[in-house]
């Protein structure tokens, strides 16, 4: 009687083996050594899946060189352990072989792991129906969760900085005194100097003198704090 077997490959793919007859000692064989050292029964895994009862052993080598390690993770409890080569899966009832199919494995191993969650069998986005209708919603219907929210609802101690500024103070208005021009003299008053005494011939002789020992810079301070005068010129005009 045939019987079908798995062969777990070293890059992890599965693939079914059919055997006419079933011969525990040169299963080494169809994982692909030479010898049967080291090639041993591992661990042996009992399932109840779709009303059917399995009990699989796996064979392989838990030594080996560098570059030959089996890259399929196994469940537990054997997770943990690291293979060198391909690997057999041989499924057993009352110690008698029986077929195991890619099949079958695919879903003993889900159940081996305790079952694998589907992403896609969950919404996560909530459900329009799940919300009550007693909530609090805008005037545009939507529901008021944080997010949105009613232009009544915005905070009230916001200001706008961007209207126009308000008119209600009292402007006021500036006006400038304008300065103007008068002539030179205009309202300094006439005086009549007093005629002076005829000076005497020394006099005369010192006064010439002291006017010869004036320089430049008397003079032209002089004229400066002349020029500068105008305090005379400028007049307040009145406004109303």
């Amino acid at each position: 009687m045939t019987v079908t077997i798995l062969c777990v490959e070293k890059s992890g793919s599965i693939k079914e083996i059919e055997l006419k007859t079933y011969n525990e000692a040169e299963l080494y064989k169809k994982a692909g050594f030479k010898t049967a050292q080291d090639f041993e029964l591992q661990t042996e895994w009992g399932a109840l899946v779709d009303d059917k009862t399995y009990s699989v052993s796996v064979f392989g080598k838990t030594s080996g060189r560098a570059g030959q390690e089996n890259k399929y993770d196994f469940p537990p409890p054997i997770d943990t352990i690291l293979f060198f080569g391909s690997c057999i899966l041989v499924n057993k009832v009352d110690d008698e072989p029986e077929n195991l199919s890619k099949t079958e494995w695919k879903k003993i191993y889900e159940h081996l792991f305790g079952g694998f969650e589907d992403l896609g069998d969950e919404d996560s986005d909530e459900s329009e129906d799940d919300i009550s209708e007693s909530a609090p919603r805008t005037k545009e219907g939507y529901v008021k969760d944080g997010f949105i929210v009613d232009d009544d609802d915005e905070d009230d101690d916001y200001s706008d900085d961007s209207g126009e500024e308000s008119t209600s103070e009292e402007e006021v208005v500036v006006v400038k005194k304008k300065a103007t021009k008068t002539p030179a003299g205009k309202n300094k008053p006439a005086t009549t100097a007093a005629p002076a005494p005829a000076p005497s011939p020394a006099g005369k002789k010192a006064a010439s003198k002291k006017k010869a020992e004036q320089n430049v810079f008397t003079r032209a301070t002089e004229e400066a704090d002349t020029y500068l005068d105008c305090t005379s010129e400028l007049s307040e005009e009145e406004y109303v």
